[in-house]
């Protein structure tokens, strides 16, 4: 009992101490809760205060904002009021349906000119089905509103709409084309493509007004609210409001700057209602600067320029650059530990035509700065370093080139009077060596039987190993020679060559006695371009340059030494027979000068007066000139579009009266012609082939109008099927009635092929040795099996030919496929397109392939016999060559691809590696390109455009910075290429180059894998050209992707490298090496060797 009243009495005491306890506790919690209470109205107060200021600021800018949205919604109402849906009168609405028409000024405002509906009439709908352009995935659901995308710009826009209410051809194409055949967005980006050239000036000019107004509004508002902050261009587009909102109060300023996070997103609840997970729709990163810059705001610090820049940290990165590569497109190969190098920025502003931009790598057309030099030596270590692990392969391409060669390289003997001149490059040796042979007027069987004995010795003339070896060349990156031009004098005793020893082209004239072996002491003389003997021997003639490398006169050494004459801006002097013809261009014109080889001091006398874009070539021959020329026909007063033969006597008096021959023509265009004592010999494109064709002379042309070719009873000489190149010999004997050639193509080893005019037959005298190809038809350790013969037949034009006439040579078709196809490009043109493969890789879809270009001076690309290329073939490769527009071939390929229209040449090359991925030819992911000189200009402005189309890139000695370099006329060959690519100086021409130029349109984005060679001492296209563009695309483009662009620079070499028979297989494996690595295929080739 006592136990239980203690305990008892012991709870009641514990319930009284606790409701004693809980009285205090709740006593101090209410003193501590007032306290709080207190501190937070305070807090809260301030908070509020702030952010009412703050409010205010937004809502200032907001009313700004709605009213310049006001004013541009009341724009494009008035824009796009009575604007009516165009339909096919057959099928839309009726022909008296109003239309409101546009002002003439509005309508020229946006690019509707006569010149645009003049070009439309010219495109077809077939020209929009066919174009090369690849689809690409609609990125979001863009409306269309009046019949145009809202994903163009606002000109675009406005001038779509113009031209499909104005120009019926469009609206008929898109109401067929859209949506069936091709989307909306597809429809106008190929439409924009195509009128380019012809609303790109109307464009800028209306953005550039923008810009202006957007400028002047800034100022106007600064002025009337000098405490507001400028806002620049970029941050204007980031405060664009969401959704429809036109004006910001201060409720809904969290709401602006967090974002709608209401309770319904997609992320993990964690079932509290105090606070949503909303925010995992934010990076941590951008909540922490949120924080910050607000808790900033808060102390009154002012820390960014732009009132609201939270939008712009929450949803960009602070740098551009990591934001916009955070997933790489492509899977470049592996790149080497060292990192690639950075070229330093130096502030340089460039301007023309009221445009600026700024060039920070300017520094590098300084060639004597030796940050240069240190910055081209860092490039090549990295080079060497991103090819290190392709070293065994390379060992392997050299040891497979090497292998084709025959130990001893000849070419069959030229008789030239009482002399047989031939060269050979000694077993082991890099270089050739110009021979001779006393003649034996006995025929060949005595001239071989002395030969035996010993007779009638080897001279040797010209030995370039000895000129190399004194020079250094030799040894690797060592030195450099290079022999220019070498004449023999007519009577056979002397031997005029110039010589280049640093790569930048400046040629030394040399002349040689031959019956000493000594150069004359005397002779020698700087910067010599070009060189021809007078008639009787007794004096050289020459042109030297200036000091941009430019041909300005021509002088003599010999009976009149010293002499000399000057000429214009460039000029070039070569021998024809009786005459010598001295021509030189200035200012778009072609001119020519004649003098009397046999009587020169009677000296110079002009053929023609100029004419703006006229050309004309001269041939002499017994009282008459024969002439290849351009001139504006009777009928006509602008230059032909192609060349044609005419002919006038040779008096000065009557020079200026010419007689068409053999006009031009469509099947058939001139390329060049070359004269002998009884026929004329001309070199002509039929049907896109090269040919020869020879005429008897003297013509018996009395007749006014011109004639035929087919009536001059031509003969065309018979060549293989398979030929792509055919180039003339050296020829040099008037008298002689036989004509040498040379035949070749991408499967046929070089042909040398002798044509006796007078009898109509030929004769094979020699072709290229290829080690490997045996009568038997081995195969290389590729497993690929080589035929040997190949028989040409009489051509279906030859009818005089001896039937049965045939002889046989070594060719691969039957190993390898080459094959000439057209390609249809942006505006219908078809571009001629060679294609070459083993039979087992073609349409495969799986091969890797190379695409070769150059499309400029009206230069036939490139298609002879090259053996190393069989290694690329063997390896399952596909070698196409696009003639694209501005190179050489029928009628006016050329000019259509030069100046305003070079664009041509850029969208005919990206149609052709279409084609080739399209066609099942090559792999989508495995498709190369390259380009040499102004070849490479061609290839960079078109990854420019299709950065995706290619995988990797060659770049050779690359035309890269063009808009730079033509606006420098001290450079040489500038004034010169004015011809080809137009002339900045012009506004007109300016913005066409400046359009397409590589170095100045490298946008953001993955790039290919590009290998860029340059040579240091080049004098046509400056090494910073190579060096800028490498810099500037690895400051601009992915920095992963970008890292597979290497710069090599052969710190010894020019425009043309070294050139050696060995030493340029070392570079080709480099090339061919870098290319394997680049798609990828280093493992599988590693592979194999082991198999």
């Amino acid at each position: 009992m006592d136990l239980w009243q203690r305990a008892k009495g012991f709870a009641e005491e514990a319930a009284k101490r606790s409701q004693e306890i809980s009285k205090e506790a709740a006593k101090r919690s209410q003193e501590l809760t007032k306290g709080a209470a207190r501190f937070s109205q305070e807090f809260v107060s301030e908070t509020a205060k702030k952010s009412k200021e703050i409010a205010s600021e937004a809502a200032k800018k907001a009313d700004l904002l709605r009213s310049e949205a006001l004013r541009a919604a009341e724009q494009i109402k008035t824009l796009a009021v009575d604007i009516p849906i165009p339909m096919p009168p057959t099928l839309g609405q009726g022909s008296n349906a109003a239309v409101v028409p546009e002002p003439r000024a509005d309508l020229e405002r946006f690019g509707i000119t006569e010149e645009l509906r003049e070009f439309v009439k010219g495109i077809t709908i077939s020209t929009f089905r066919d174009f090369p352009m690849q689809d690409e995935p609609e990125t979001s659901d863009v409306p269309t509103v009046s019949n145009v995308r809202q994903d163009l710009n606002e000109w675009q826009a406005r001038h779509a709409t113009l031209v499909l209410s104005t120009v019926k051809e469009i609206s008929n194409f898109r109401y067929e084309l859209c949506p069936r055949y091709m989307k909306e967005r597809k429809f106008w980006r190929i439409y924009f493509i195509l009128v380019d050239s012809h609303v790109a000036l109307y464009e800028k000019q209306y953005m550039e007004e923008l810009k202006e107004k957007e400028e002047q509004k800034q100022i106007d508002s600064v002025k009337e609210n000098p405490t507001a902050l400028p806002t620049t261009a970029p941050e204007a587009k980031e405060t664009i409001l969401p959704k429809s909102s036109t004006s910001l109060t201060a409720e809904d300023l969290d709401a602006f700057l967090l974002g709608d996070l209401g309770s319904d997103d997609e992320g993990l609840d964690d079932g509290k209602d105090d606070l949503d997970d909303d925010f995992d729709k934010i990076g941590s990163t951008s909540i922490l600067f949120l924080l910050d810059a607000y808790a900033a705001m808060l102390r009154g610090r002012a820390i960014l320029s732009s009132p609201f820049p939270f939008l712009s940290s929450l949803f960009f990165s602070a740098s551009a650059s990591s934001a916009s590569y955070s997933f790489c497109k492509r899977k470049p190969p592996y790149h080497p530990s060292l990192k690639p190098p950075v070229a330093k920025k130096i502030p340089f502003t460039c301007s023309a035509h009221g445009r600026t931009w700024e060039d920070p790598y300017r520094w590098m057309s300084d060639t004597g700065d030796p940050d240069l030099v240190d910055y081209l030596g860092r490039e090549n270590a990295y080079a060497d370093s991103f090819m290190t692990d392709t070293f065994d392969l390379r060992r392997r391409l050299v040891s497979e080139m090497k292998s084709r060669m025959p130990d001893k390289v000849s070419t069959p003997p030229e008789h030239w009077g009482p002399w047989s001149y031939y060269q050979y490059i000694p077993e082991g040796r890099e270089y050739p060596v110009l021979c001779r042979r006393l003649r034996h007027p006995d025929g060949y069987a005595k001239a071989l039987l002395d030969y035996m004995r010993g007779c009638h010795r080897e001279e040797i003339l010209l030995d370039w190993n000895e000129i190399a070896e004194q020079f250094g060349m030799l040894e690797r990156y060592a030195g450099y020679v290079h022999i220019g031009t070498c004449r023999i004098s007519l009577d056979h005793k002397f031997l005029a060559y110039t010589l280049d020893i640093s790569g930048n082209e400046s040629f030394t004239l040399q002349v040689k006695d031959l019956h000493s072996g000594h150069v004359m002491p005397n002779s020698k003389v700087e910067g010599v371009v070009s060189l021809a003997w007078a008639g009787d021997s007794s004096c050289l003639l020459y042109t030297v340059c200036d000091a941009t490398q430019r041909p300005y006169r021509q002088c003599s050494i010999g009976v009149l030494h010293g002499a000399g004459f000057r000429f214009g801006r460039s000029s070039a002097i070569y021998r024809k027979r009786y005459e010598l013809l001295c021509g030189y261009y200035k200012h778009k014109r072609w001119q020519v000068y004649v003098i009397d080889t046999e009587n020169m001091k009677d000296g110079l006398w002009l053929v023609r007066e100029r004419a703006a874009g006229v050309q004309y070539f001269l041939e002499h021959h017994y009282g008459f000139f024969y002439i290849l020329t351009n001139a504006p026909l009777e009928s006509t007063s602008s230059a032909a579009e192609g060349y044609y033969l005419a002919r006038c006597i040779a008096e000065k008096s009557l020079t200026a009266e010419w007689q068409v021959i053999v006009p031009p023509g469509q099947d058939i265009s001139f390329q060049d012609m070359d004269i002998f004592h009884g026929h004329l010999v001309l070199s002509i494109q039929q049907k896109g082939l090269p040919l020869f064709c020879s005429i008897d002379i003297p013509m018996s042309v009395n007749s006014e109008q011109p004639m035929e070719l087919e009536n001059l009873n031509p003969w065309f000489f018979p060549v293989p099927s398979c030929l792509c190149s055919i180039v003339a010999g050296s020829n040099h004997d008037f008298m002689s009635s036989i004509f040498r050639v040379v035949t070749s193509s991408p499967v046929m080893p070089d042909i040398i092929v002798d044509y006796d005019i007078g009898k109509r037959e030929f004769t094979i005298l020699h072709q290229e040795e290829v080690v490997g190809l045996t009568e038997k038809g081995e195969s290389d350790s590729y497993g690929v099996a080589f035929p040997f013969n190949f028989t040409i037949t009489n051509s279906k034009k030859d009818e005089s030919l001896e039937d049965g006439q045939q002889q046989s040579w070594t060719d691969l078709s039957k190993a390898f496929s080459c094959e000439r196809i057209e390609v249809v490009s942006h505006d219908g043109f078809m571009v001629p397109l060679t294609i070459v493969c083993s039979q087992k890789a073609k349409h495969t879809n799986q091969s890797p392939g190379l695409l070769h270009g150059y499309g400029a001076y009206g230069e036939v690309l490139d298609k002879s016999w090259c053996s190393d290329h069989i290694s690329l073939l063997s390896r399952g490769w596909v070698l196409a060559y696009a003639d694209v527009r501005g190179g050489g071939g029928e009628g006016s390929l050329h000019q259509s691809g030069t100046r305003a229209c070079k664009m041509n040449s850029i969208y005919d090359f990206t149609a052709c590696g279409m084609y080739l991925v399209n066609e099942g030819f090559v792999h989508k992911n495995k498709l190369a390109a390259i380009g040499c000189s102004a070849g490479g200009l061609l290839v960079a402005a078109a990854i420019n455009i299709y950065q995706s189309l290619f995988s990797a890139v060659i770049l050779k000695v690359p035309f890269l910075d063009i808009c730079n370099t033509m606006l420098n006329p001290c450079l040489p060959l500038t004034i010169l290429d004015y011809d080809e690519f137009g002339d900045p100086r012009n506004q007109a021409d300016f913005e066409i180059i400046h359009h397409y130029s590589p170095y100045d349109n490298i946008t953001q984005g993955c790039y290919p894998s590009v290998l860029v060679t340059a040579s240091f001492h080049d004098s046509r296209v400056g090494v910073w050209e190579a060096a800028k563009w490498v810099a500037q695309v690895r400051e601009k483009t992915c920095p992963t992707c970008s890292q597979s662009v290497i710069l090599k620079t052969n710190m010894s070499g020019g425009h043309f490298g070294e050139g050696g028979r060995y030493i340029h297989c070392e570079d080709v494996a480099f090339e061919y090496a870098f290319l394997i690595k680049a798609m990828g295929m280093l493992d599988d080739e590693k592979q194999s060797h082991v198999l």
